[in-house]
């Protein structure tokens, strides 16, 4: 509580959002003011300061604190993902498998647009979780500790008696209705040591924790559940430059129009296929667009999944 009888609060949020609170010529943050009995000061251009809150009562001040968490959000949503919960799937031998899988399919099927660019580098093999907008260090800080809060809360006590615990790379399937055009081929996963459903209630687990703090979206291309995929062939590949480190840059022309392959033959000939077991070790808060000395992801952190290590 302040001297003039006002009570405070004061917390950061990135910059990138700032525009969004004041909204057009101050009018979301005159709004919200209003509607809250509040009052907002966000810090200018260039100032590395808190927003902060001040008003007559705690209850004002966590009515004006809810209005600006949920503008945020929907402005995070805005923007392209810059990191994303992982699960590496590039364990040697699963490498292996899926250089032979590629050799295989290169050499037996010849679909429509079908060629070597589209497969992902062994060594990113990954199952994705969920992806997030992490603006500034302190965003990735906060990121981090939920991360960290989530293995104690949430991961051990789901996975704690099937470790250590086995997933299995088998069978393919893919994003688009018809395997003629197809955008999106990926890898299917399953517990090997453990009962059907566990991996998708810890992924489903993972990324409502990250929803609740308002840093993803549970509801992500309108799924109520994390579709659990390991990507082998991505048309948004096609022509990227293989001297970068970025599964996801494409030469100029090849930006321009995405186009589909047919892979009717592959899911016919393949559509069992065994890549593999590996043990679930840790889950990684992964950056889009980069790759590491070991040729995955670079991480901002890693939560390693092993009791010893709480």
């Amino acid at each position: 509580m302040l001297d003039d009888n006002r009570y405070y609060t004061h917390f950061h949020i990135a910059s990138h959002y700032h525009g969004s609170l004041i909204g057009k010529k101050g009018a979301m943050r005159s709004r919200i003011e209003r509607d809250t009995k509040t009052e907002i000061k966000i810090p200018r251009m260039g100032e590395n300061k808190d927003i902060v809150v001040l008003g007559a009562s705690p209850a004002n001040i966590k009515a004006a604190r809810r209005r600006i968490n949920i503008i945020v959000m929907a402005a995070r949503m805005k923007y392209r993902p810059t990191h994303f919960l992982s699960i590496p799937m590039n364990h040697p031998d699963v490498m292996r498998s899926f250089e032979k899988f590629k050799a295989l399919v290169l050499k037996e099927c010849s679909g429509r647009g079908l060629e070597e660019s589209l497969f992902i580098r062994p060594q990113k093999l990954h199952l994705t979780l969920g992806v997030t907008c992490l603006m500034d260090n302190e965003e990735r800080l906060h990121a981090c500790k939920l991360l960290t809060e989530a293995k104690t809360s949430i991961i051990l006590p789901l996975i704690k008696d099937y470790l250590p615990l086995k997933i299995r790379m088998k069978g393919l399937s893919y994003m688009n209705d018809d395997p003629k055009e197809i955008d999106v081929l990926y890898g299917r996963v399953q517990e090997d040591t453990a009962p059907p459903g566990l991996l998708q209630r810890v992924a489903d687990s993972l990324v409502q924790y990250f929803a609740k703090a308002g840093f993803m979206d549970n509801n992500d291309y309108g799924r109520d559940n994390v579709k659990l995929h390991v990507t082998l062939l991505n048309s948004k590949y096609r022509g990227r430059q293989r001297d970068t480190g970025d599964d996801e840059t494409q030469s100029r022309s090849a930006r321009k129009s995405r186009e589909t392959f047919d892979g009717s033959q592959i899911l016919q000939k393949f559509s069992d296929y065994d890549f593999g077991v590996m043990e679930l070790t840790d889950i990684h808060l992964s950056q889009r667009k980069t790759m590491g000395t070991d040729g995955y992801y670079k991480s901002t952190c890693i939560m390693s999944c092993s009791l010893s290590e709480q």
